[in-house]
């Protein structure tokens, strides 16, 4: 199986919701379709606390020096650019075995290992501080 950044790796069956990795909603007349996260992942466990210095939305990725796609592992807080950039951030998934990650572009979070988004209230710390960074003010609702 191929993963967002095209490198080969076998799916992690624990990830599975509904049978699939991916639960997409297709029903829409016009011929849409919606990507719905997860709301559970077996490596939110891998998510550590948020650091005391908090989240810059506007790092640069540790690699490279991009400003541009980037994404901050949930374990380490190292940021690394998205695959459409140099892939840094897959690169990293790769060599750290460090799965979660949140997008600095939409403040969404990715599993690497179950290959799907996920939005759990674990993550609403991480999101609301990257927001907070990015607009000057927190979430709304905080959800």
């Amino acid at each position: 199986m191929e993963d967002r950044a095209g490198t080969s790796k076998s799916s992690d069956s624990s990830c599975q919701q509904n049978g699939s990795n991916l639960v997409v909603a297709s029903d829409f007349e016009d011929g849409y379709f919606a990507v719905v996260p997860l709301s559970s992942c077996p490596h939110l466990a891998q998510v550590q606390d948020l650091p005391p210095s908090g989240i810059d939305a506007f790092a640069k990725c540790n690699v490279c020096n991009s400003e541009n796609e980037n994404w901050l592992c949930l374990t380490c807080y190292k940021v690394n650019c998205g695959r459409y950039i140099q892939a840094h951030a897959a690169e990293h998934f790769e060599s750290e075995l460090h799965p979660m990650a949140l997008s600095m572009a939409d403040l969404s979070a990715w599993c690497y290992q179950c290959e799907a988004y996920v939005h759990n209230e674990k993550l609403l710390p991480m999101k609301n501080a990257a927001h907070t960074s990015k607009f000057g003010e927190s979430l709304p609702n905080n959800s």
